[in-house]
């Protein structure tokens, strides 16, 4: 099956049907008919692999009720060894060059919507102990958002860039235990 890797290798702009076509076989008539065009290929490729990383993480979200902190530091934990990869920051350079595209036709409402996949299970489960009467807080996607950026922030920007900086296990545990501690005081748990 065809993979994200070649756009990030050589740049979405810079990939053409063809070369898709002669980089994973077939014909060019039945990526079209399947795909339509590179955007939807790429949407698509997007799709499924934001079921394989992020399927079973929502899945396992409901095991976790009234154990707020448990779940934050699991769920943290997961996605800091996910943007943390080499893929993942080669891809993030992808988004941001293609963000960068004045004229790409690339919908960046539907890569906005996959990117938020994280953010969404993360509110569905802080809706639940809302109304489950576990936190008090106003708004629970703000709130996943809020922990997220919290999350990666001190890592994936500078990786982005390129800045050799100490995203070791120990260093990024640490830091999650933090952030954890600060939104599970600020979220007003109740046990």
């Amino acid at each position: 099956m065809w993979r994200i890797d070649f756009f990030l290798d050589n740049g979405y702009e810079n990939v053409s049907m063809n070369d898709i076509v002669k980089h994973a076989g077939g014909s060019l008539a039945t990526l079209y008919k399947h795909f339509g065009n590179k955007e939807q290929l790429f949407i698509y490729i997007l799709e499924q692999k934001s079921e394989e990383v992020f399927g079973e993480w929502g899945r396992k979200s409901v095991c976790y009720e009234g154990r707020i902190e448990e779940f934050l530091t699991e769920t943290g934990r997961m996605f800091l060894d996910l943007v943390t990869t080499p893929d993942a920051i080669l891809f993030h350079r992808l988004l941001i060059s293609i963000g960068y595209i004045n004229d790409s036709r690339l919908n960046k409402t539907q890569i906005q919507n996959l990117m938020s996949v994280p953010v969404i299970i993360i509110a569905n489960y802080l809706e639940n102990e809302k109304v489950n009467g576990h936190i008090e807080v106003e708004d629970t996607y703000l709130v996943a958002e809020q922990f997220l950026n919290a999350v990666k922030g001190p890592f994936l920007f500078q990786t982005i860039l390129g800045i050799q900086i100490d995203i070791s296990e120990e260093t990024r545990l640490k830091a999650l235990k933090q952030v954890v501690t600060i939104f599970c005081r600020g979220l007003h748990v109740i046990q």
